[in-house]
């Protein structure tokens, strides 16, 4: 067996057994529905908050444990007979495991509730995890706060699905396993309706083993003035999920346009509307010297109220330090020095449709002052800038490090002006 199989293997046993210990210390109490009502549309469902739809005949909150434990909840219904259950006032839980025993289940939380799941031991959370099929929704206004990791979906036949409508997700302390550890079987996220996740790690395992194939994927669709706000710097994750699909936007016809913060020191994934006919504009590099002013336009002719933000290095740029109308159609940066030498790019939007983004160089005159690496390479990862006096039998020595932030960056080196005896070399980390 190959060890990256075995491993697989190993891990996927690992968190069944944590699965069943975690379920020792709890008042488990399981969704058995009875008071099942039926709307104008012919939709069953049921309220968690009716003690006649749990097994215990006792709504499972955090405060009302028989003995002193923990409530752990489970939704092990048999497929094609699942009954939605619907939380409308604020709960709180141990465990949440929306398939389980061999079964499934769909929780919805509406009505601007607020749900939390594991915080108290930072458990883990599952949606079709271990068994399935399991659906989590989290209607407008609603928020979900869980302790640790949440698992969705664990392969053919246990399907999960998260879908975080108008609402908010937060996984402050643990991984997003969408297909994690699934096996013949596509599984969904999707933030919707001016929806936020928050989550603290991205990993490889994210959106699906690296290396199983496109039957063991998981795919997350942000739409609708949504984004997904992560910690750390996240970039060097999003350029293979955006082409393998897994990471789209409205269905896979929009844009999502990942971005890192690092004064916030998270990256967001953002997600632009798709549309038929983008205005054409280009922008165009600028050269000037070291102290002058540079300027870089977007205006778009035609009807439509159109909104600017520019960029440095694939950072939002703001008004202060010599920047001017970083949210206009044009922009300005007076006073050049070689700080401001590197990549501009501008987003033009209307509403919340991306409508154009374009980017250009500024520059200094070479004869002016500073040699300027251009470093070329993946965002989030590492480049050594080298330099040396001679290409023959060079000595190379270190002038500075770079993660990228963007696809392009620059280096100036400002300890050789008008240097005409420098070579220099980029070497990744």
């Amino acid at each position: 067996m190959k060890s990256s199989y075995l491993f697989k293997a190993l891990l996927l046993v690992g968190l069944l057994a944590l699965a069943f210990k975690a379920h020792a210390g709890y008042d488990a109490a399981t969704w058995s529905p009875v008071d099942i009502v039926t709307d104008g549309a012919g939709n069953h469902y049921a309220y968690w908050n009716d003690p006649a739809n749990w097994n215990t005949g006792v709504v499972p909150t955090f405060t009302n444990s028989v003995d002193g434990n923990l409530w752990g909840v489970h939704f092990a219904e048999p497929a094609g007979a699942i009954i939605p259950c619907v939380i409308t006032n604020n709960t709180q839980v141990g465990q949440l495991v929306v398939g389980d025993y061999g079964g499934g289940g769909y929780l919805i939380i509406s009505n601007g509730a607020s749900f939390t799941a594991g915080t108290a031991d930072g458990n883990w959370t599952g949606v079709g995890f271990p068994n399935g099929p399991g659906t989590l929704y989290v209607g407008a206004g609603s928020v979900v706060t869980l302790g640790s990791h949440l698992w969705v979906g664990n392969g053919t036949g246990a399907q999960g699905t998260v879908i975080v409508d108008g609402g908010t997700l937060h996984i402050p302390n643990g991984q997003l396993g969408v297909s994690w550890n699934g096996i013949g079987g596509t599984n969904y996220i999707t933030i919707t309706n001016g929806s936020t996740l928050y989550m603290s790690q991205w990993s490889s395992q994210t959106l699906g083993a690296p290396g199983s194939g496109p039957a063991n994927i998981g795919i997350m669709d942000i739409e609708a003035d949504s984004q997904v706000v992560i910690t750390n710097n996240q970039l060097g994750f999003m350029n293979t999920l955006f082409t393998n699909n897994q990471l789209i936007a409205f269905g896979g016809l929009g844009i999502v346009q990942a971005i890192y913060n690092p004064v916030a020191n998270t990256t967001t994934l953002l997600c632009w509307r798709p549309i038929t006919s983008p205005p054409p504009f280009q922008l165009t590099n600028v050269v000037v010297a070291l102290g002058a002013t540079a300027t870089f336009s977007a205006a778009i002719n035609g009807g439509g109220n159109f909104n600017y933000q520019w960029f440095f290095n694939d950072q939002p740029l703001t008004d202060g330090n010599g920047i001017s109308g970083s949210k206009t159609t044009t922009l300005t940066i007076t006073d050049v020095t070689a700080a401001d030498v590197g990549n501009y790019s501008v987003l033009v939007s209307l509403d919340s449709q991306r409508v154009e983004i374009s980017s250009a160089s500024l520059s200094t005159e070479a004869f002016t002052f500073y040699p300027v690496v251009t470093v070329n390479g993946i965002p989030g990862n590492t480049y050594e800038v080298d330099y040396s006096t001679s290409l023959s039998s060079p000595v190379w020595t270190p002038l500075t490090t770079v993660t990228l932030s963007s696809f392009t960056q620059y280096v100036v080196d400002t300890a050789t002006p008008m240097s005409l005896v420098r070579f220099y070399r980029v070497v990744q980390h």
